[in-house]
């Protein structure tokens, strides 16, 4: 069953995709959406995608299921602190 996006949903969808704008766990989740929409099978989308397809039933049941799927794109906050990386390397030990 196809996913029910309303145009503006799509167009959103649209705009996630293009490029420098979001993660690209956001672009995976989006292009999801938008194939979901068409019509495409799950095991299609998973090939595409490269996930697999318990990844992309677990998208169309969590995040897609119910009102505003747009805003389940993102992940939820997570407790705890931020990872942090940094470019600046320590010096060699002797």
């Amino acid at each position: 069953m196809p996913l029910d996006l309303s145009a503006e949903d799509r167009a959103a969808l649209e705009a996630a995709l293009r490029p420098g704008t979001a993660e690209k766990r956001i672009v995976l989740r989006a292009q999801a959406a938008l194939l979901m929409a068409d019509g495409v099978p799950v095991v299609d989308i998973a090939k595409v995608l490269g996930v697999h397809k318990d990844t992309v039933h677990g998208w169309r049941e969590e995040r897609f299921s119910g009102p505003e799927p747009l805003k389940k794109l993102a992940d939820a906050p997570r407790s705890g602190r931020p990872h942090s990386l940094s470019r600046k390397r320590s010096a060699p030990r002797s």
